[in-house]
């Protein structure tokens, strides 16, 4: 019985003793269990690191959205096609702007014109001897300084083509040797023969989008033709000349009008003009002697400038 007990204590002592020495290894775990924390919280910061790295390019994203929508857009727009096309295309369509189109909406055009002329035939024989009329052989021109040649003319149904009527005036001054130096000169002549009328003609112009339209055109001058003599050799009628009154010319000219504002325009031309030969006899002793053949050729070239209005 006492041995049982024995046995029991000694169990119970051996069984104690297992467990006091069991309490160690319960103290040793902690310090395990601590390097399994901080291995989970190791972890734990190296995901946080790329989380918080993340952050600033998620920032960056958005800053880079609104910089491409300017790009594309702001300077495509305005710079592509549609300003110069429509820079463009009133021109041509606003009728009141361009010279061309303002010149054909209008159908009326007035002016006048200065003229330099040049006769083409100034000698004629010797005096007395196939002269113009007696002793007068030369002759030249006599300029007229005033910018008289008026004209007026019509468009024909909007088109390139005018037909208008317009003034000229011409005259010839005799010439001879009054003083004997051998130089025929205007003070010894005898007088001079002016024709004057209309010429109807035909114009062809060609309007452009430019401020400068060329033109050509041709008619056909009815004049009417006088000789006026000089107080010393028409003396009162002892002396006068008897020629063709009415006489017809060929006109073949053409120039450049240019816009200078609205409907005004300046003109610059040139032309020839194809004269009928005048011809007659003179007379003296107040008629009652022959003195001969009168010719006088006033065929003529001719450039100028003037100022024209469109209406």
């Amino acid at each position: 019985m006492l041995k049982h007990k024995v046995w029991r204590v000694g169990f119970l002592m051996m069984a104690s003793g297992v467990i006091q020495a069991q309490e160690p290894a319960l103290n040793v775990q902690p310090p395990a269990a601590a390097p399994i924390l901080e291995s989970a919280t190791t972890p734990t910061t190296a995901i946080e690191a790329p989380v918080v790295t993340n952050a600033p390019v998620a920032i960056e994203a958005p800053v880079v959205v609104p910089v491409a929508p300017v790009v594309p857009v702001a300077p495509v727009v305005p710079v592509v096609p549609v300003v110069p096309v429509e820079s463009t295309v009133p021109v041509e369509g606003e009728v009141m702007e361009t010279p061309a189109q303002v010149w054909q909406n209008t159908s009326w055009q007035a002016g006048t014109r200065y003229m330099e002329f040049q006769l083409q035939d100034k000698q004629r024989g010797t005096p007395g001897n196939g002269s113009f009329f007696g002793t007068i052989s030369d002759i030249t021109e006599k300029q007229d300084s005033v910018p008289n040649k008026v004209y007026v003319q019509y468009r024909l149904f909007k088109s390139p083509v005018w037909i208008g009527v317009s003034y000229d005036h011409v005259t010839a001054q005799t010439m001879d040797d009054s003083n004997g130096d051998g130089v025929p000169d205007s003070g010894g002549g005898d007088g001079s023969e002016e024709i004057q009328g209309v010429i109807p003609y035909v114009q062809a112009a060609w309007d452009n989008p430019t401020r400068f339209t060329p033109y050509v055109q041709a008619g056909i001058g009815f004049y009417e033709a006088k000789f006026v003599p000089n107080s010393a050799w028409g003396n009162n009628g002892q002396r006068y000349v008897e020629a063709s009154s009415n006489i017809r010319g060929l006109e073949l000219a053409g120039g450049l009008t240019v816009r200078l504002y609205k409907n005004l325009s300046a003109d610059i031309f040139a032309k020839t003009m194809q004269v009928d030969e005048i011809s007659g006899d003179w007379y003296f002793n107040y008629g009652r002697n022959y003195g001969g053949p009168y010719v006088m050729t006033m065929s003529y070239v001719a450039y100028g400038a003037g100022l024209n209005l469109r209406f």
